[in-house]
């Protein structure tokens, strides 16, 4: 055998012997790696829980407002007219667009001349008519004497005796004297309208007579807005009414109180405000309910520091709206969609429930029932929320929030 294999080995040559000898040593090596390879074991999956923050509940009695927005309107505003006619011959300094006049203080007077002369020419009138009056009280003295004579001679018919004892003549008088008053009255009314006066406490919107301007009856002088009291005209939501006190008989017409701000950022202040009328027709466009909250001394002319309120702006309203006892706060970054909240139950895993808010605004949301005090509520977002799923509680986080809870 062995010199048969030496016999082809000599007759194929080295050349042909080496690449099957690696050949066959590939062969070799090959089904030793396969049979030496390692093999991985099988592990259960791990399941990562989310790490996320938590709130501890807890019931309390809130104190809840109504948040509204509003334009600020005036509450008095009139155009001012002169009652006589006449050249003006004295305006106040106060007259100007801006000017603020106190309540019947003079804005500007009409030229008197010719209303002192009508007073005094009927003040002669009058004088004039008691002359009248107690001349003819005397004829009816004269004549009720002469009426006994001529009565007890020839009778005489009541219309005759009337008239014999000047009765027709008397009412006359007394009518005449009665007339030329009213109008002395009415001449005297005529010359105090030539000051005219601000009915109410007020600042000066426009200016349209002058010094030198001659007054027509009932012609503009100029427009005034009462400084004692401004109105916000604010839209509220018709479900809200119930919380908000309209003055009535029934709670001594006492409105709710309001906080009135305006302004933003830095640049805010708040004005105290309370309610003062329910309009009784609904918005067209957003069929809400509409409201005048009142704001006094909204110039601020007591001089208190406060800004004052400009006509035309645009305010932020808060009315207050009672008290939410035994209610539970749930922040508006905590309430999920579909009205439902997360809560880590005590084995550490997830409750996505569903609840019915009593309240809303703007920073929280308030819970009557669905939740219970103790119970943990989950601040942090999750990424893919699931009913059960397993979850870590950041236990420096939470000792944190319930501190300052």
């Amino acid at each position: 055998m062995t010199k048969k294999f030496m016999y082809y080995v000599k007759q194929i040559g080295l050349k042909g012997v080496v690449p099957l000898l690696i050949l066959v040593l590939a062969v070799v090596g090959a089904r030793m790696i396969i049979k030496t390879k390692p093999v991985a074991k099988k592990r259960p999956p791990v399941v990562t829980a989310p790490l996320v923050n938590t709130r501890i509940l807890a019931s309390q009695t809130y104190e809840v407002w109504t948040p509204v927005m509003g334009t600020v309107e005036a509450a008095r505003e009139i155009t001012l007219e002169p009652e006589v006619a006449g050249r003006v011959v004295e305006v106040s300094e106060s007259f100007i667009p801006g000017g603020h006049l106190k309540k019947g203080e003079q804005v500007l007077r009409i030229d008197p001349m010719d209303y002192e002369l009508a007073v005094k020419q009927q003040e002669a009138v009058v004088v004039e008519a008691e002359y009248n009056l107690k001349v003819e009280s005397g004829y009816q003295r004269v004549a009720g004497r002469e009426w006994k004579l001529l009565k007890k001679s020839s009778g005489g018919t009541a219309q005759e005796a009337e008239l014999a004892l000047r009765k027709p003549h008397l009412q006359k008088a007394q009518a005449d004297l009665s007339s030329s008053k009213a109008k002395l009255q009415q001449a005297r009314i005529d010359l105090d309208r030539t000051s005219v006066r601000v009915p109410f406490s007020c600042m000066v919107l426009d200016k349209s007579a002058d010094l030198g301007a001659y007054l027509s009856l009932n012609e503009s002088i100029g427009s005034i807005v009462g400084t004692d009291e401004f109105w916000v005209m604010v839209s509220v939501p018709v479900d809200r009414l119930n919380r908000i006190a309209i003055p009535s008989a029934a709670n001594g017409f006492k409105g709710s109180r309001a906080r009135v701000v305006v302004g933003s950022g830095s640049d805010t202040f708040e004005r105290e405000g309370e309610v003062l009328r329910l309009l009784p027709s609904l918005e067209s466009k957003g069929r809400m309910a509409r409201i005048i909250v009142s704001v006094k001394d909204p110039l601020n002319l007591g001089g208190d520091g406060t800004h004052p309120m400009l006509l035309g702006s645009y305010v932020n309203v808060y009315i207050d709206s009672g008290k939410l006892d035994n209610v539970i706060a749930i922040p508006r970054s905590a309430f999920r969609d579909n009205d439902t909240i997360w809560i880590m139950k005590d084995g550490g895993t997830l409750d996505i429930r569903s609840v019915n808010p009593v309240w809303r605004d703007l920073d929280n949301i308030y819970l009557a029932s669905g939740v219970s005090s103790g119970e943990k509520l989950v601040v942090t977002d999750i990424s893919a929320p699931l009913q059960g799923m397993g979850l870590r509680e950041n236990v420096q986080k939470a000792e944190k929030v319930n501190n300052d809870g």
